[in-house]
């Protein structure tokens, strides 16, 4: 097989394996979803959502660092410790592993779709998902991603299902700005 032309297809590839190797269930939230599920944006990085206890996220690291990416384990711990992420470079491209700590994360990865990209299979959140998981991350650029995967879908979004996981995310955390958040997406997808 030859290689890829394009160094970030290579990346992809390299990262998707590299999860698949360390046996980590993952499912692809950043620009590359938004890309295949929203409206293309450019990225370069790969954002999943990893479902691994923090032991075998402390084994990834080292797992990481084997494979070929460029680690500095002490900087990982610290990063797993405060924030519940990883972040592994390979050159100027780097793969992000947010842990999997709510409900919801486990019913997204339950609903999840596999499509191919880069020649492997992978699992992708619906497009209802997709929107909760940026409605929460809550950044500008989130927000901007958000509008346009509910655009694109407006007119099979499942309403209810967002309106209850939303919902049901507030209410844990006793916060109603994801909720604000959401209805302001669907306002400026709908053009309203």
């Amino acid at each position: 097989m030859h290689a890829p032309a394009n160094p970030f297809t290579a990346f992809c590839q390299r990262a998707f394996d590299f999860l698949e190797q360390a046996g980590i269930r993952h499912l692809v939230i950043g620009g590359l979803a938004v890309g295949v599920i929203g409206e293309a944006r450019t990225t370069g990085d790969v954002d999943v959502v990893g479902y691994a206890s923090t032991e075998d996220a402390l084994a990834l690291i080292t797992k990481a660092s084997d494979a070929g990416f460029d680690v500095r384990p002490e900087v990982e711990r610290e990063r797993l410790r405060a924030t519940g992420t990883l972040r592994f470079r390979q050159g100027p491209f780097q793969l992000d592993v947010i842990l999997a700590s709510l409900p919801f994360e486990e019913a997204a990865h339950a609903r999840a779709v596999s499509k191919r990209l880069f020649g492997r299979v992978v699992l992708f959140p619906t497009p209802e998902d997709l929107i909760v998981f940026k409605v929460l991350a809550g950044r500008d650029k989130d927000m901007l991603d958000a509008i346009g995967v509910a655009r694109r879908h407006l007119p099979t979004l499942d309403r209810l299902y967002l309106d209850q996981t939303i919902q049901g995310i507030c209410d844990l955390a006793e916060d109603m700005e994801p909720w604000r958040r959401l209805e302001s997406v669907l306002r400026k997808a709908t053009g309203e």
